[in-house]
This record gives structure tokens, sequence and C-alpha cells, in this order.
């Protein structure tokens, strides 16, 4: 599914248009365990600020070093600690856990008015109470509110609002036209809401007051809502919006910010003007807007930074150009966006129109002030537009032994890191242990487990990250390097050594596995003793990182389940080991494999070469195939009959029923298909398998 996610990620980027916020879990892709990511996937954000990150992320990260803290894990959190890699729905929910029935809706924009009837009709009984009303008028206003049910997904009026002469007392008339302006409001009728709302401009009550001067404003944005979206809440095109109710709003949501700037809707108000600004496609307005909010605490402006980071994904930054700003921070998120490049061949041709580096340069005064930033984002453009690592050795001194890194520290010196392997320098590893100490978050100290990691992968030093005062503790990367590097001894030495269970188990999994496909028949026969009794054999191993148990127990089931007579699977590869061209023996141990499902097993796949994992496995003997047992027996004049129709059968049920190989090796023309096919038919008419067979694919 991966190549899915980054063709979508790829397909998104060349038109501006930022992936959802789920877009990892919707297409199920996994992460790219490398350090350089100039793509955008949607799954391998990093705690360090790149174009392969999601916009939100880099946002975000950013939000962080401009108020001058670190990010924490918000309350409900989820408790395990964000890792080398993650995608922005981790992030997000680590920050800012949400509750189940939060309105993520509203706060892209496309909420409806009759969300705040709830609200609304709280705060009305409470202001009525608090009146003082002769006696009667207050109960029959606020049973007249309560009844007020509307329901904006449907047309027509919502329940009547009429009072039949109950309220009488001038104060309770100002609150029965409030009543009415907020049942035509809820209605849709926005003229006679305008008119009744504005009516109340000189109300003596201080609630009445500022309310109908906030919602005067309320009607004219929605009033610029009407038919601005689709049945699914999508935006339509905003050059149909009129300008001059775009203007009408703007000017009621100012004029009672000018006289309310702390009042009871200030925090809406805003957001409500910059809805007004992307309905008018306004940018460079809609970005002061944001712009103002950055340094306000999330109780002052009514948004935590990941719903701050949501909304301006949706409203600002797909259409947002260095020209409408000259924030650096929103600079500094446009520029790593246009930064992406493909880094794999599934992404080529995604990004047709890189920023350049005079374009980076020109930027310079917007970012006085900020220069370790500005600094970067040349760094950067060096190091992945402009494939130039030495120039960012340049740009960027070694600062890697700080007691603590806010987010921009740490992505200088990640980039530095990055450099210095990039030009192969011999004190990188030096220079990844020199950072550890201050990288305070985890998210942090797991991007240098991996820097490491992939460092001593790529220098044949993979034992160091597995000796006993390894820093690269991370059982993710630790596994990766087990299933696709790891030579017997490191395998049996974790077999038996390894201080997690889950390291151990995989370990021996991955042993035994491989030393029965690659013909270590001999070993398996000592190794397979190091299975612990009752292990279970029904477990998932298609993801031998993630599961909790692996099915070591396969190795040891008394009987296989074969279409031949075999014995135990400890006694095929014993035969094996004496006599490795046993026709009989290999096809049990083929029919070993067949059943449990290992055809083209994960552990017989190596990762891309940039990925960790990724350089040539240190097991000695190639990968297994089914297909060419076949083949060797169907061609080994000495082979005994039975098997060699076995065999034939099992070769040409190899492609059933699609015509596609399923059992590896070199694929063989249909014609060949066919010539086993009739051999079978011809030479061994008498055999089960002859009669069972009645198709060649």
């Amino acid at each position: 599914m991966r190549r899915l996610c980054v063709s979508l990620a790829a397909l998104a980027a060349c038109f501006a248009v930022p992936l959802p916020a789920d877009a990892s879990g919707d297409f199920g892709c996994s992460p790219s365990w490398r350090l350089s990511h100039a793509n955008l996937t949607g799954c391998d954000d990093m705690a360090m600020l790149g174009p392969g990150n999601d916009t939100r992320t880099n946002l975000t990260m950013l939000l962080f070093d401009r108020r001058g803290s670190l990010p924490r894990p918000g309350e409900g959190a989820p408790p395990q600690p964000l890792g080398a890699l993650f995608d922005w729905r981790t992030l997000s929910g680590w920050l800012a856990a949400r509750p189940d029935n939060s309105d993520s809706d509203y706060s892209s924009g496309e909420g409806s008015r009759c969300r705040t009837n709830g609200s609304g009709a709280a705060a009305f009984e409470t202001a009525v109470n608090a009146a003082k009303l002769p006696a009667g008028e207050g109960v029959a206003l606020i049973a007249a509110r309560k009844a007020l049910s509307p329901d904006c997904a449907k047309s027509g009026a919502s329940a009547s609002t009429a009072l039949d002469g109950q309220v009488k007392s001038p104060a309770g008339q100002a609150f029965a036209a409030y009543l009415a302006g907020a049942q035509a409001f809820y209605d849709g009728d926005f003229d006679a809401a305008g008119t009744r709302f504005a009516s109340l401009g000189g109300a003596r009550d201080g609630w009445l007051r500022e309310t109908a001067r906030y919602m005067a404003a309320r009607v004219e944005v929605n009033r610029i809502q009407v038919g601005l979206f689709d049945e699914y809440g999508n935006p339509k095109d905003f050059k149909t919006v009129d300008q001059k109710v775009v203007a009408a709003a703007d000017a009621g949501l100012h004029a009672y910010l000018k006289d309310y700037p702390k009042g009871l809707y200030a925090a809406s108000a805003r957001g409500l003007l910059r809805r007004v600004y992307w309905f008018g496609s306004k940018r460079d307005l809609l970005a002061q807007q944001y712009v103002a909010l950055f340094v306000q605490p999330a109780a002052s402006r009514g948004l935590n930074d990941v719903d701050l980071a949501e909304e301006m994904d949706t409203k600002l930054l797909p259409d947002l150009t260095i020209g409408d700003t000259r924030d650096p921070t929103l600079l500094a998120v446009l520029d790593l966006k246009r930064m992406r490049m493909a880094d794999d061949e599934v992404s080529a041709g995604c990004c047709t129109h890189p920023i350049t580096l005079d374009e980076i340069t020109g930027q310079r005064g917007a970012f006085a002030g900020n220069q370790p930033l500005f600094d970067y984002l040349v760094a950067a453009h060096q190091f992945y537009v402009g494939k130039k690592p030495a120039e960012v050795l340049k740009l960027i001194p070694d600062a890697a032994r700080q007691s603590s890194f806010n987010e921009v520290q740490f992505s200088r010196q990640m980039l530095r890191g990055m450099a210095l392997e990039a030009v192969g320098d011999r004190n990188a590893r030096g220079f990844w242990l020199e950072m550890l100490p201050g990288a305070k978050l985890d998210a942090q100290h797991s991007a240098l487990e991996l820097a490491l990691a992939w460092h001593d992968e790529r220098t044949n030093g993979l034992t160091r990250v597995f000796a006993p005062d390894s820093p690269v503790d991370d059982a993710m990367l630790r596994g990766i390097l087990l299933k696709n590097v790891a030579d017997a001894g490191l395998l049996r030495k974790q077999a038996t050594g390894a201080k997690a269970p889950h390291e151990r188990q995989l370990a021996l999994f991955t042993l035994l596995y491989k030393e029965l496909s690659r013909g270590a028949y001999r070993d398996f026969g000592t190794d397979v003793a190091l299975v612990p009794a009752g292990a279970a054999a029904d477990t998932n191993f298609y993801d031998l990182l993630g599961s909790q148990a692996l099915p070591l127990g396969l190795f040891l089931k008394p009987t296989q389940p074969t279409d031949i007579d075999c014995p135990t699977l400890k006694r095929v590869a014993s035969d094996l080991a004496a006599t490795p061209g046993s026709a009989h023996a290999r096809l049990c141990l083929a029919d070993f494999f067949r059943a449990n499902g290992f055809d083209q097993f994960v552990l017989d796949t190596q990762p891309p070469k940039q990925d960790l994992g990724g350089t040539k496995t240190l097991f000695a003997g190639p990968v297994y195939s089914r297909l060419e047992v076949y083949k060797s027996i169907v061609a080994d004049p000495k082979a005994p009959g039975d098997d060699k129709a076995y065999a034939l059968f099992r070769a040409v049920n190899c492609y059933a029923p699609s015509g596609n190989n399923s059992c590896g090796g070199v694929d063989v023309d249909k014609n060949v298909r066919k010539a086993w096919f009739a051999r079978l038919k011809s030479d061994y008419p008498k055999s089960r398998w002859a009669s069972e067979l009645r198709y060649y694919w």
C-alpha cells in the first residue's frame, strides 16, 4: 500500500493541495526508515523541519520555537512517546487529544449556524434571569427561546416564538425583539435578522447590546455562505462571492471588536473575521490575522496549536504565496513545502517548480532577528534541491554539544549530520553521539537513534547497534536490522541474549526461517532447540515487528500440513543436511513453505537501498523459491517418478489461478507451463497429480 500513498502524496504536492490529516491511516502507508525525506508521503514526519514533513507539523514546531517552549503531550494524549517517524494524526493526538464529539468541520469553516443554538439558548436564559423582568415575562421569554428548534439542514421556519402579548415591559420587549432576530437568523431570513439586531444598538441591557452587535455581524458572515458549499460541505468557487457582503461582514466584526476587544464573543469574532477573509480570497489580510495569533496563548485565541494548524492548512496555506506575507514563520513553511523533491522512482515527477535559491535569499530582510532559521532554509535548499551537502557544512557550524535543542537548533544540527553522512565524513557517528544528551524530546532522541542505526549499518558496524551499551533502544529500528541485515551469528546471539522478549522471538524466528530457506539445515537442527515448549503456532507473522508473539511453534509441529507423506520438519532438515539433493525432502520443505504462506515472505524482501535495512543482507545464501525447487526436480533425471510428478503439478499451480507466479524465482513462459502440463499427463498418467490437474495457467 505504501506505493499508493506515495503516489497520492506526490500528486497532492504537485498541485499544492495539502493531504488530509489522516492520509497515512486512509491509505495504509508505512514509514520510510531513512534520514532524508525530500517528498511528502504523509508517513515520514520528523522532529526536524523538512520538506517531507506535513506543513502542519512544520508550522506547529515553529510556533513552539516562536514562544520559546518545547512541545509537551496534551491531557489525555496517548501514553506512548513519539518515535523517529510519525504522521500528523499521531502528532496532533499527542499534542491535543480531542473528545469524540469534537466538531472538526466547524473549525475548517464548513460549520452550520445552528450549531450555536444550544449555547445561545443557555446564554439567553442567564441574561433574562439577570435582567429581573416583571413576573411572568422572564418565564415566557425563556420558554419561547427553548421552543426555538432550528434545523439548518432543512428548509422552512423553526418553531414559532410567539409570546401572545405576555411581554409588555420595555426591557422584556427588547429581549423579545432579540428573540425574533434569533428566529429569523436560524431560519435564514438574514434581512429580517439584521434589522432586528440593529434595532437593539441602544438597548439598556448590556448583554443585549453586545450580543446584538455580534449577531448583526454574524448575519453578514452567514449571508456570504449562502450557496457557497456543496451538499458534502466542500467550498465551491470563491470567485462568486459578493465582495460587498464581505466588506459589510468585515466592517461589522471590526466594529464589534473595537467596542468589545475583550468581549464575550471576541475570540469567535476574530475566528469569523478569518473566515470572511477566506471567503473573500484576501490572503494577505488572512495571513495577518494568523500571524497575530502566533504569539497568543491558546486560551486567548480560542484555538490550541493543533486546531490552529488545521485551520491554517485549510484556509491559508494551500494558496498562500511568498508575496502575500513577510512573516518568517509562514515563509519558512512555504519555502520548505516548495523544496519537496522526488526521492525515489515512485514519486518521480511530483515536483516540477521547486523554489530557487535566489527566491530564498530574497527573503533575507523578512528574517531579521531570526538568522538561524534563515540560514537553515538556505542550507536545506542546498541539501534537498541543490544536492550540495558540502555547502551545508559551511552554512551550519557544529553545535552538537548542547544541553537542549529547540526545534530550529535541532533541525540545523540534524541537517549538518546528514550532510556529514552524505560526504562520507568519518566523524559522522561521533557527531550523532554528541547530540544525544541534548535531545530531551522523545522524537528528537529517536531521530538520533535512527541516524546511528543507519550509520552503523552502512559502515560495517551492525554489532555496535546491539552492543550492551548501545544508545539504539528503539525496538522498531533494532527489529528492522535483525530481519533484513543480521547474519546468523548476530541473530543467534540476540535469540538467546536480548533483554526484550519480542526481540528474542524475532531474532529466533528470522534465524530459523533463513536457515531453512538458505540451506543451513544442520544449523537449523541445532537452533530449533531454542524454541520454547508450548510456543504459539497460530499467531500472526505477517507483521513481524508489530506482533506481540511470533509463531515459533510452526517449527516444532509434529506433523506438517503437506499433500505428500513427510516427516517432521526437524527430520526433513536432517535429511537435507545429510543429502542436500534429496528430491523428496526438498519437496517436503517446499510444502512447509507453501502451507504456511511463506512464498515471497517479508524476510526475503530487502527495503529500498536508502532505507534502514536496505544494504545487502549478511546472512549467507540465496533467497528461497519453490518454483526453482520444482524446476530442478523436473530437470533431475535421478528424481523418483512420484516426486517428479508432484513437482510438475506444483510448478504448474504456481501460476494458478491468475497466471501470475506466486512461488518466487525466475518466471517461465506460458508455453513452458503448457509443456509441464502435457508432460505430467503423458509421463505420469496414473498418478494422483495427473488426474487432479485439469488446467494450466
